[in-house]
């Protein structure tokens, strides 16, 4: 079986429209091109053969080289996008190490090993099989050990990005996390919900344009703002339950969800319009029938996380427009427990409401300009 990027994992919870539908092209791993242009040394670690390759913020290790052609360019993205919301600021450095996630009833497979002198938090990159969790799916079972994190990213770099976002807030609050949360291997709780998300996604403009697609065709269930900001990351059992009974829309928050004056900081009155952003005249979203003409009848709209992972990566699209380091203050001020509203006010983008309001105007004509395509 072939390994895949988790990429296409979110099919397996509701989320195929964010994935290439019709044909599948070879993956990076089995790609000769990609295998040809990967530069990496092949270095002996521990009586272990291994292949090692550099970025900017890692030394990424696996045991083959179609290992690191699969995460290596969702590190690459997302490393690229920290350097752009962060322009005055270097990306936090990480030992990388791919592992594969084992089939359903068999045993554990460790991690490559890390060379004696590699540098920065250690992270495990997890690739998952999707063709053996698709088997699994079908038979009733659930997936296999170590694996449901990596279900919930949308890249087996995710971990790398939760790393990465641990060690800003550790920076910024001057208190580090707990080991596991360094590693990436769970979230930070310092750390906004739709950082990882937004982060992981940035820059895969494949996944973002299907996205698009996808909430524009039902923009009456996309999250507002200012429950969105505040939000826990959803359950795959919020979006079970929504599909038993409830209205298929807005996933539910935790108790900082109900409005953007508590918490790490309140979105309320901002100042100013959206003109000098290239806004888009404070359009309103909603409505039954979406930007791509598709009824609310003949489409199911995307709930729980497949929801908030199409929309963080479809705003990581957005808000670059204004400038990518609006995305890094917004992050920042969630993280030191700022008001996010002077980030708007100081960038021209007025208050929550009417960000809220011009994102979905933005979102509405971009789907349907992509569904013309």
């Amino acid at each position: 079986m072939k390994p895949v990027a988790v990429a296409h994992i979110p099919a397996l919870v509701g989320a195929a429209v964010l994935c290439a539908c019709a044909s599948h092209p070879p993956t990076p791993a089995t790609d000769p091109t990609t295998l040809a242009a990967l530069h990496a040394d092949l270095r002996l670690v521990r009586g272990e053969t291994t292949w090692v390759s550099h970025g900017r913020g890692y030394e990424l290790v696996g045991r083959t080289r179609a290992d690191l052609a699969v995460v290596q360019p969702g590190l690459d993205r997302a490393a690229t996008f920290l350097a752009q919301i962060y322009p005055r600021d270097s990306v936090a450095p990480i030992v990388a190490a791919v592992r594969h996630a084992p089939a359903p009833g068999k045993p554990y497979i460790s991690a490559a090993p890390v060379p004696a002198d590699a540098r920065g938090a250690q992270v495990e990159l997890v690739i998952v099989d999707r063709k053996a969790l698709e088997e699994e799916r079908k038979k009733g079972n659930g997936p296999p050990p170590g694996a449901e994190m990596a279900m919930m990213d949308a890249d087996p770099a995710a971990a790398a990005v939760r790393a990465w976002l641990s060690a800003r807030a550790t920076r910024l609050t001057g208190s580090p996390g707990n080991l596991t949360q360094s590693r990436g291997e769970v979230e930070d709780p310092r750390v906004p919900a739709w950082a990882p998300a937004m982060i992981d996604a940035a820059g895969n403009e494949v996944l973002i344009d299907n996205a698009t697609k996808s909430l524009g065709a039902h923009i009456d269930a996309v999250i507002p703002l200012s429950r969105y900001f505040t939000m826990e990351r959803p359950s795959f059992g919020e979006m079970a339950a929504g599909r038993r009974g409830g209205s298929g829309g807005t996933p539910p928050t935790d108790g900082r969800g109900g409005g953007m004056s508590g918490g790490r900081g309140g979105m309320g009155g901002g100042r100013g319009g959206m003109g000098g952003r290239g806004g888009m005249g404070g359009m309103g979203g909603g409505g039954r029938r979406g930007a791509s003409g598709e009824s609310g009848e003949r489409a199911i709209p995307l709930q729980g996380p497949a929801l908030f992972a199409a929309q963080s990566a479809v705003l990581s699209k957005y808000f670059a427009r204004s400038g990518a380091d609006v995305i890094g203050e917004l992050l920042d001020a969630r993280i030191t427990g700022k008001p996010i509203d002077d980030v708007f006010t100081r960038h021209n983008l007025g208050s929550v409401q009417q960000v809220d309001d011009d994102w979905r105007g933005w979102l509405a004509e971009r789907a349907d300009l992509l569904s013309r395509r």
